[in-house]
């Protein structure tokens, strides 16, 4: 049993179960009985062990490396006991959860480097993908530089479907919309008016030749939307509150400060660190009617005072970050 265990992969251990190659059936990682050849079998059997994460909890310390106190931590965790509830329940204090929170975040991530050190150092090399960008720039010289790599993906003088075009920027990044919007706005791709259709730009040097002045002037004429965001903390329930002057893709700028552990707000960023983008939620929560005719300067001072009104309907439900 101990050797099946120490051979078996990361998928094996989420499953709960492997496949025994001498003995051509499954056996249970829980139990060590010898299940079927059947999957469904398999399924069948591991349930009676409870969740996923229950299983793997129930393995022996020298297999996990977790202590009992460790192990009840994570059952609280994956049920999203609070911070606050898990301390009740620990005896401890908000802060003692979260440094164990970090603690075990720290350990996963240097898991994986310990691993691949293992498999480079085996021999075991594998073919490497390149990594996908978590946020795009918004700034444009930083977009200027990172567009080239997409259209890198594309061959000159083909044809491409609106999906064969999603599937290849979704390679390097999940918002395909924008980078196909970017794309064509700069000159990298041409599309057929029902957007069906997209080919490369074969000139070379594209962005330098555009005419700029006709992008201006069309950046000019739309709409820009203003408002209040609210980026919120589903771990804390504290929430970051402000005005937005630009409301499209409000949240890129922020996402990438954060990442980039350059966030003004201390306790924001050290919330983030912690518990990762996924922690948190992103909205946009109030839009400004702006008044006709009115001045940048105005328009601003109207968001303020939309901030403030909608910060004082919230009442004490809003926490916000200091």
């Amino acid at each position: 049993m101990e050797d099946i265990i120490r051979n078996a992969t990361i998928d094996d251990f989420k499953r709960g179960y492997l496949w025994n190659i001498r003995e051509a059936q499954f056996v249970c990682l829980i139990c060590g009985e010898k299940i079927s050849e059947s999957d469904n079998d398999a399924n069948a059997h591991i349930i009676k062990h409870g969740t996923p994460i229950e299983r793997l909890l129930l393995l022996d310390k020298k297999y996990t490396g977790l202590t009992e106190i460790q192990k009840e931590f994570l059952t609280m965790v994956s049920n999203r006991y609070s911070d606050k509830e898990i301390a009740a329940k620990l005896g401890c204090t908000e802060s003692t959860v979260r440094n164990m929170r970090f603690a075990l975040r720290e350990r996963a991530r240097q898991a994986r480097a310990f691993l691949a050190v293992m498999e480079l150092a085996e021999g075991k090399v594998s073919t490497l993908t390149p990594p996908k960008l978590r946020v795009f720039p918004a700034r444009e010289g930083k977009r200027k530089e990172l567009l080239p790599r997409f259209a890198a993906l594309f061959e000159p003088n083909k044809e491409y479907t609106e999906i064969e075009v999603k599937k290849l920027i979704k390679t390097i990044y999940e918002d395909d919309a924008t980078i196909r919007r970017y794309l064509v706005d700069y000159g990298y791709l041409k599309r057929t008016k029902d957007g069906s259709k997209y080919y490369k730009n074969y000139k070379e040097n594209m962005m330098e030749k555009m005419d700029r002045k006709d992008l201006i002037n069309k950046y000019k004429q739309q709409e820009v939307e203003m408002g209040i965001i609210k980026v919120h903390n589903t771990v804390t329930g504290d929430s970051l509150v402000d005005i937005c002057t630009n409301l499209y893709k409000p949240f890129e700028g922020i996402k990438f400060r954060l990442n980039a552990r350059m966030f003004k707000l201390k306790r924001l960023q050290e919330d983030w660190n912690t518990y990762g983008e996924n922690a948190f939620t992103f909205e946009v929560v109030e839009k400004l009617k702006a008044k006709e005719g009115a001045t940048e300067k105005e328009k601003i001072e109207d968001l303020k005072e939309l901030l403030q009104m909608w910060i004082d309907s919230q009442g004490e439900s809003l926490r916000l970050y200091k």
